[in-house]
């Protein structure tokens, strides 16, 4: 395998869910293309085809003009190598900035080290840190029990995103209908709807009401933003709704 010495510093961690980024690697079934673009991926919303894309840069998987490299044909021909292949990777990107030896590392150290070498923050840099996580773990990279927690805590935190922060059903669970709001309006002070935003923010609504008792006017307007709301959702899902996405990997 070539030497890859990638300057990391100058690149956007990867943020996306680590098994999206595994099941991209299923699209060159059937070849690789000479260049790589980010329609390539026509299932994925636009945002994650663009995230998949800043992946594949960062790791090396393709080169300056988006060509394949033979890491990437390798883990693509040869997937029982992918997680040989997908450490080398790391050790190359991000091992340069952060060393090679993660057997003690406590979570707050690894943030910084993002924080330092990434200029990520926010949600951003807790997207990066969990695909770096699970990226290690995958490649039976050892990890201090700290990290290990941490991946545990976050599956367990997405578990929990079966209802929103007034206990209404999500959209997982059908309860993001016109009917079902309205039929939790009438019954809580206050319902409060969070939606995560394509650009990494989030975007909370809240609401107090009784749809029963709106006007016409405002009955057409709560509901057509609902159905705003919904489509947004639809259209941009958001990369931490791949639930249990990587549950059981690299163990």
């Amino acid at each position: 395998m070539e030497d890859k010495k990638i300057e990391a510093r100058k690149k956007t961690a990867p943020y996306l869910p680590f098994r999206t980024f595994i099941n991209s690697l299923d699209t060159f079934s059937h070849g690789l293309p000479t260049i790589l673009d980010r329609t390539i991926w026509r299932s994925q919303a636009g945002v994650t085809q663009g995230l998949i894309m800043n992946a594949y840069r960062f790791l090396g998987l393709v080169d300056e003009y988006d060509s394949p490299t033979n890491e990437l044909e390798i883990m693509v021909r040869q997937t029982e190598q992918r997680p040989a292949i997908l450490r080398a990777l790391i050790e190359a990107t991000y091992g340069l900035q952060f060393g090679l030896d993660f057997t003690s590392t406590t979570p707050k150290v690894l943030e910084d080290m993002f924080v330092d070498s990434y200029a990520v923050t926010g949600a951003t840099k807790q997207k990066a840190i969990t695909f770096f996580l699970k990226a290690a773990r995958f490649a039976n990279i050892t990890l201090s029990p700290f990290l290990l927690t941490q991946i545990r805590n976050t599956s367990t935190r997405r578990r929990r995103k079966g209802r929103d922060t007034a206990g209404t059903p999500s959209r997982e669970n059908g309860g993001n209908s016109v009917d079902t709001v309205a039929a939790s309006l009438t019954q809580s002070t206050v319902t409060t709807h969070e939606i995560a935003l394509a650009s990494g923010g989030l975007l909370t609504v809240s609401i107090t009401a009784n749809p029963f008792k709106m006007p016409q006017q405002d009955r057409d307007f709560v509901f057509s933003l609902i159905d705003k709301l919904q489509q947004y959702e639809k259209d941009h899902p958001p990369a931490e709704e791949e639930n249990e996405e990587d549950e059981g990997e690299g163990e």
